[in-house]
């Protein structure tokens, strides 16, 4: 059985999330999702950043078929503990996310695949167009 993991925000879940899930889950036959701690992505992108918590990424994440036990929590950008605990098989993350460490991958000889990002949608974007 091939293991993979990913991990993210998550916030305001769209298209480009769903894509991205569903071409990560295509690399394996069980894949993990590590979902940032708030206070992590407040420190990365803002006091105004997540708009949901935590808990309602998951709940989100779940509402799409992922079952709790495959969703973790992951305290900062930098996946290492998961990494550490769970030994993928690959490690699976989008081509655009930089801040997301990779280091504790190379450490650990596990392949590292990139996921193009879906264009003309992100978080960012569905902010501004709430902001107009």
């Amino acid at each position: 059985m091939k293991i993979g993991y990913c991990c993210g925000v998550f916030d305001l879940g769209h298209i480009g999330h769903i894509n991205f899930l569903h071409n990560a889950k295509k690399l394996c036959d069980k894949l993990y999702i590590g979902v940032v701690l708030d206070s992590a992505i407040k420190k990365q992108k803002g006091q105004d950043r997540p708009i949901l918590t935590y808990e309602e990424r998951v709940a989100w994440l779940m509402a799409l078929g992922y079952k709790s036990n495959n969703i973790r929590l992951q305290v900062t950008f930098d996946p290492s503990m998961n990494l550490e605990r769970i030994r993928p098989d690959i490690f699976i993350k989008g081509e655009d996310q930089t801040h997301i460490s990779e280091k504790n991958a190379v450490e650990l000889n596990i392949p590292i695949s990139y996921l193009k990002r879906t264009e003309g949608i992100s978080t960012s974007d569905i902010i501004k167009r709430i902001q107009k």
